[in-house]
């Protein structure tokens, strides 16, 4: 079958960008329009894209992204729609930028108030490793006390710093951030991220006994999933596509 998709550098990269925008609403991973997803354009590790602020995740289309510096300056505000004044939400904006300037490895962030994330982050022991989806994550989690919706630039500093090298940062109170080197790297980690905090959700609100320990095949199973060399999310990314292009066609037309 003929790939109907654009294929220049940054086209596919605004393309994959507005499936992990579709794909979370899908998902019912959003908080409406206060959550965002970036990713670097090819154009320049100073440049990200992002959604223009009041368009739900599922409204979002290439050309709808706006095009920004890191530093906020706005180099292409992308297609006007009606009724939307704001381009970018700042505070969001800030979150993001400050990630990607200091992690050269995060070409994508994703930036969630998933129901999921929020109550686990509330959970003292955190994520526990119950579930093979949970052990997916062992080591890989930074754990950050989360201090308000207007951060300043000594409290996005440290959030950059308890993050450190980790590719999921869990927001106590909040949410959670996850990077990736593509947008499929970063979409995968925040998927199953939230997969594995709703499943130890389930288990422990519906579990009186002890609960029966991870075994050693689960186990052996981390050096896969915790592997630097790859690149998560790439095997079923082209599946993702297909399925938004059989669930909502044209959902990457202009």
């Amino acid at each position: 079958m003929k790939n109907k998709h654009r294929n220049g550098p940054e086209d596919l990269i605004k393309r994959d960008l507005t499936a992990a925008y579709r794909l979370i609403a899908d998902q019912n991973l959003t908080d409406t329009i206060f959550t965002h997803i970036t990713a670097r354009s090819t154009q320049g590790d100073d440049q990200i894209y992002i959604n223009r602020f009041g368009l739900f995740f599922d409204e979002v289309t290439p050309e709808s992204l706006v095009l920004c510096s890191i530093s906020g300056e706005v180099c292409d505000p992308g297609s006007r729609l009606e009724g939307l004044s704001d381009i970018t939400n700042p505070n969001g904006f800030a979150f993001h930028a400050v990630v990607h300037r200091a992690r050269s490895d995060a070409n994508c962030v994703i930036h969630l108030h998933s129901h999921a994330s929020t109550v686990v982050s509330l959970n003292p022991a955190g994520l526990i490793g119950l579930t093979q989806n949970a052990m997916r994550f062992n080591g890989q989690i930074a754990w950050y006390e989360y201090d308000g919706v207007n951060p300043n630039t000594e409290q996005l500093s440290d959030m950059v710093q308890v993050m450190g090298e980790k590719p999921i940062l869990a927001m106590r109170h909040h949410g959670m951030i996850s990077v990736g080197r593509s947008v499929a790297e970063a979409f995968h980690r925040a998927f199953y991220f939230n997969k594995a905090c709703q499943e130890q959700i389930d288990i422990l609100s519906s579990v009186d006994e002890p609960l029966l320990p991870i075994g050693p095949s689960v186990d052996k199973s981390l050096s896969y999933f915790i592997n630097p060399e790859r690149v998560l999310g790439e095997r079923e990314w082209p599946g993702w596509l297909r399925y938004l292009d059989r669930k909502f066609p044209n959902w990457d037309k202009n």
